[in-house]
Parts: structure tokens; sequence; C-alpha cells
């Protein structure tokens, strides 16, 4: 079931992406974020007092430090998407993304099978090709890979935390994170009044990129609370494969050799996992 729950994050997270990405070509970046979270923080709000056993303060202060360092992951990663390569910064935040949280997971005690070995090691290189567009080049700098490697540990962390919460007080961690990111984001719009942009035309796009990303932290929440977080990490991590398919069949975007090498790694790697 973890694993089913884990795909099922990804499908989630994938679809997200990509209607938030072209809610962004008719609206600020901030925009869809921020609206997106409201719209996520609301859907995991409502789910919450159906869904949980309990409610547990501590876990939802833990929630809410998984969120700050999720909003710190993305931030760093739209910064280096504008500054950098896509086909460097998008694998380095990825593959960190999924490697840090199997690190964890094994360091403290994870036992992972031979075939699990292998699906996640499939797995990385997977999200590595299928994360790298076609693209021309531009200056990679030291610095830029940092922030890169920095955006993925931002989203490692959030995994990492999640899984350390009470699967009896789930999906209350993700209300808190929600809640901080939002405060946070309409503190920096208040601020900043010239990085708001109209919701016209995109309005139908943040609502379902806000559906999406909230239902999938759930899912995904749930992975965790049935599953090995190593494993769980590297299966939700897959969610570019779905981007792609449907920026492929939706808007006929073209895909690279590399990309469907990384498609076909994809269900090797989910295959070895599930097998495992």
């Amino acid at each position: 079931m973890a694993a089913l729950f884990s795909l099922a994050a990804a499908a989630l997270f994938g679809v997200g992406d990509f209607c938030g990405a072209q809610a962004s070509k008719r609206t600020t970046v901030i925009t869809v974020v921020a609206g997106s979270n409201v719209i996520g923080l609301v859907l995991v709000a409502a789910l919450a007092p159906g869904m949980a056993d309990r409610f547990d303060g501590g876990d939802f202060v833990a929630g809410m430090l998984g969120g700050l360092s999720g909003l710190i992951g993305i931030t760093l990663l739209y910064r280096c998407l504008s500054t950098g390569p896509m086909a460097v910064v998008a694998p380095v935040a990825a593959v960190t993304n999924a490697a840090v949280p199997v690190l964890w997971g094994v360091n403290f005690g994870e036992q992972l099978t031979g075939l699990h070995l292998v699906g996640v090691a499939v797995g990385l290189v997977a999200i590595v090709l299928v994360s790298r567009p076609p693209e021309a080049a531009k200056p990679v700098t030291a610095r830029l890979l940092a922030e890169s490697t920095l955006a993925g540990f931002g989203f490692a962390a959030f995994f990492i935390v999640l899984d350390g919460t009470d699967h009896a007080a789930a999906p209350w961690p993700l209300v808190g994170g929600r809640l901080l990111t939002v405060l946070v984001l309409l503190v920096v719009l208040a601020a900043a009044p010239k990085a708001r942009g109209g919701v016209r035309g995109a309005g139908r796009l943040i609502l379902v990129c806000g559906l999406c990303d909230g239902g999938a932290n759930v899912v995904m929440l749930e992975a965790l609370g049935r599953g090995m977080l190593s494993l769980a990490a590297v299966l939700t991590s897959l969610y570019p494969a779905v981007t792609v398919i449907l920026a492929r069949t939706i808007l006929g975007e073209p895909i690279s050799r590399g990309q469907v090498i990384g498609l076909v790694g994809a269900l090797g790697a989910i295959s070895l996992i599930v097998g495992g």
C-alpha cells in the first residue's frame, strides 16, 4: 500500500506542477505559489478533522518547520531556474530531494533488500534523466550548483520532518506547514505589491494546482506512515515523469532521448521497489 500511495502522490505532484507551470505563463510565479498554497491549506484543513485520530501540538509545530523548509527549497529552486540552465538545476535538485531521505532512512535503521537497492539506484538515475529537458547552454557556476543542491535539501527535509510525525495525527502536520507557508507568502505579497499578478485566465489552473499539490501531500504522508521513508521518497520523486508525459500529450512538447530512457527507467524502478 505504501508504494501505491507514493505513486499516487507522484501522479498528483506531476499534474500540479504541470498546471502550475502553465499558470505561471499567465501571471506571476508568486501569485501562483501563494494561490495554490491557500487552496492546499483549505483542502488539508478540511480533511484533517475527519482523517486524524488525534491532534498533536508537537507534530503541528514540526509540520510548520517542514513547511518552512519546503518554502525555502521552492524559493531557491525558482531562483536557480531563473538564472541558470534548467537542464542542470532541475536534476540536481530532484536527485538531492530523493537521495537525502534514502541516506537518512538507511542510516536510521531502514533495511533495504537487494532489489530495493537496485530499484533506488535505477530510480535516482531515472529522476535525473527525466528532469533534463533539452535546453540551450547557460553558464553553470559553483554557486548555482550549491543553491540547486540546497533546494533539494529543503524538499528532502520536508520529507524527513513529516516522516518523523505520528501517523495518528496526520494530516495536521500538513495544516501547520501550509499555514506558516501561506502567512509568509502573504507578508511577502503585502511588502512587494509589484510582485502580484492577476489571476484572470489562470484561476482554474491555480485551483487544480493547489488541489493536486495539497492532495499529493496528504497521500504522501499516508505513504510515509505505512512504509519506509527511503522507498517512499524515491517513488514520490518520480513525479517529473508525469509532467513530461502531460507536456508531450497536451502541449506536443518534444521529449529527448534521455527523457525516454528516464521514463523507461522509472517503470523499472517502480517494478524493482514494489517487487522487493
